[in-house]
């Protein structure tokens, strides 16, 4: 990857003051209304970006194909309107102080990770739910030292924002795509004891292993699995969920033990046990996950892939 991909140029500076108009706008509004601002403007951009619209519905109603077609629509319109209701809760979060950001989100299981905090460490197992940057800041509120693997954004004015944002009341982050081998670096951290973040239910453009997802193929980072293995620490699945009140709750499930060897079978077969929580949660409620994503981007290419190697479907 070449380094010139994240360097700064005037026009990512005009873009980061236009941001930066928008936070201050949003964080000045009372709570509900931002809120309620965030959906309708975001949930609006589907006419404006209605190839991407068509095509969210398009994925929904093959993962989905029991559901008419009004139903698909219905979840298409949801997860649009959440990516809103996400942006606007994220920049009202970042004005309150940890007492009352505690009024909007809690954690439900949270003594699973103080267990392993300090005993094991553990890895987040968490994906791109209803608001998923909002446990990123629980946790930190709540009193875990965390880090979080995340992807740096092209426009480094924008990244560094929110970057700052993430972390306001502590964090480390490390980056997957623009960080000299972060996986030694999330080594690092958990043997430390610590608790990492990892999202991998978005589509990889390299480095992959294919796995059925939804019923279509679909690239996925063994990271998790890996790191798990390699260092013996306990996986924490975490499902992000909104009540009609728009109280968050971040539920921690029971820890997955990793098998204690290393192989290429087991990292698959780890892999698959942590696909299936992003498929039972995506079926629970599917307009809480980002559909705008192009998940099967790869498909053609897994197909292919998998046709001259059948040994590793799954």
């Amino acid at each position: 990857m070449g380094e010139t991909r994240f360097q700064k140029t005037p026009a990512h500076f005009v873009q980061y003051l236009a941001l930066k108009a928008v936070c201050v706008f949003v964080r000045l509004l009372p709570y509900r209304a931002a809120v309620f601002l965030g959906r309708q403007l975001v949930g609006f951009t589907r006419f404006v970006l209605h190839k991407r619209f068509k095509r969210v519905c398009e994925d929904i109603a093959r993962a989905f194909p029991d559901k008419s077609p009004q139903q698909v629509h219905q979840i298409a319109v949801g997860s649009w309107c959440n990516m809103g209701q996400i942006f606007a809760e994220f920049l009202q979060f970042s004005a309150m102080d940890v007492a009352e950001f505690k009024n909007y989100c809690r954690i439900e299981g949270m003594e699973k990770l103080t267990k392993a905090q300090g005993v094991s460490g553990g890895i987040i197992h968490i994906g791109h739910f209803t608001n998923w940057e909002a446990f990123g800041l629980a946790a930190s509120a709540y009193g875990f030292d965390k880090a979080v693997l995340a992807q740096r954004v092209d426009n480094p004015y924008v990244d560094e924002e929110i970057n700052r944002l993430r972390n306001m009341f502590s964090g480390t982050t490390f980056y997957s795509n623009h960080q000299d081998k972060p996986f030694l670096a999330c080594m690092r951290w958990l043997r430390k004891k610590k608790m990492l973040g990892i999202l991998f239910d978005q589509n990889t453009i390299s480095g992959e292993m294919w796995f059925s997802f939804l019923g279509r193929t679909a690239a996925f980072s063994p990271i998790t699995a890996l790191l798990a293995i390699k260092a013996q620490v306990p996986v924490f699945p975490v499902y992000v969920s909104r009540d009609n009140k728009g109280l968050l709750t971040c539920t921690v499930y029971d820890p997955i033990i990793p098998p204690s060897t290393y192989t290429l079978e087991n990292t698959r077969q780890f892999t698959k046990t942590l696909i299936g929580y992003y498929e039972q949660w995506i079926r629970q409620n599917p307009a809480s996950w980002l559909w705008a994503h192009n998940r099967w981007k790869r498909e053609a290419e897994g197909n292919a892939y998998l046709e001259k190697h059948p040994e590793e479907r799954l």
